[in-house]
C-alpha cells in the first residue's frame, strides 16, 4: 500500500542554508520540502484508504513532516539570525506561514492559536486546515529561531 502525500510546491530560497548578504531578510521565503532531512511521512495504517478525501486534502488527523533540519543547518540559520538576517525567524506565526505555503502553496491564511503557545492552526482561504508544532532548537527565549517540528491535517 502506497500513502498520499499532499502537492508539495517549490521555493526560490532555502532557509535552512541562508546566503551571507542576502538584503531580502525582512521576507520570508517559502520553506522548501526538500531541506527535510531524516523525516519520513508514516505509511498509511492498515485499512486506511490510500487517496484522499473527496474535498482533495488529507483526513483529519492525517500528519505530515516538519522542517527536518540537521543540527549543524540549525545552528547556521540560527547563527544567520543573530547576524541580523532572516528576522523573521523570531516570529512562529510567520515561520509557520512561510511553511504552509512552501509545503501546500498556500498563499492567503488565517492563523489562530490555542491554549499551547508552540501550536498554530492555519486555515487556507479554500477551508482547509491544518495545525503546525513548532520548537526552539536552538536558542530559547526571543532571540531563539523557530522552526516547524511536525504538523497534521485537522
Amino acid at each position: 500500500m502506497g500513502t498520499t502525500t499532499a502537492p508539495e510546491a517549490t521555493a526560490p530560497s532555502q532557509p535552512g542554508t541562508p546566503e551571507a548578504g542576502n538584503d531580502e531578510s525582512d521576507v520570508p521565503p517559502a520553506v522548501s520540502p526538500t531541506e527535510t532531512v531524516g523525516v519520513q511521512p508514516s505509511p498509511a495504517a492498515p485499512g486506511t484508504p490510500s487517496s484522499p478525501p473527496p474535498n482533495g486534502h488529507p483526513a483529519a488527523g492525517t500528519p505530515f513532516p516538519g522542517e527536518g533540519m540537521t543540527l549543524q543547518q540549525v545552528k547556521n540559520l540560527q547563527q544567520t539570525v543573530d547576524g541580523g538576517h532572516q528576522p523573521w525567524r523570531l516570529d512562529r506565526v510567520a515561520v509557520a506561514k512561510s511553511f504552509v505555503q512552501g509545503r501546500f502553496g498556500w498563499s492567503n491564511v488565517q492563523t489562530s492559536t490555542d491554549s499551547a503557545p508552540n501550536v498554530i492552526y492555519l486555515t487556507n482561504s479554500d477551508g482547509a486546515r491544518v495545525f503546525v508544532h513548532l520548537i526552539q532548537p536552538a536558542t530559547q527565549g526571543a532571540r531563539g529561531i523557530w522552526t516547524v517540528d511536525s504538523g497534521a491535517w485537522s
